[in-house]
């Protein structure tokens, strides 16, 4: 269960939308809803993962998300890892600052 400090993280990056429909330049999706992706790409405990957010497609749904294609898979199909997704997260977060 997260605790009430990680559920307003997750809100707020949950205002910036599917973070994957960003970089592919989809659709402004600012008020989509958004799944947590916990980034356990080396192993770990979740609740110790980076997370970005996902539209429930690029998370698990679709046959190009995250969960559908693994690590490796998710990489050599987009071209991008979940790390580089991250850090562009971190670089809207920045700017909004």
């Amino acid at each position: 269960m997260a605790t009430k400090a990680e559920k307003d993280i997750y809100a707020r990056l949950a205002r910036y939308g599917c973070i994957l429909c960003k970089q592919q330049e989809v659709r402004n999706l600012e008020d989509s809803p958004t799944e947590m992706h916990h980034i356990r790409r080396f192993g770990g405990k979740r609740e110790n993962a980076p997370v970005i957010p996902l539209c429930a497609y690029h998370h698990r749904l679709g046959n190009s998300s995250v969960h559908q294609l693994g690590h490796k898979g998710f990489e050599k199909y987009w071209g991008f890892s979940e790390m580089d997704l991250l850090e562009r997260l971190n670089d809207l977060l920045q700017e909004k600052s």
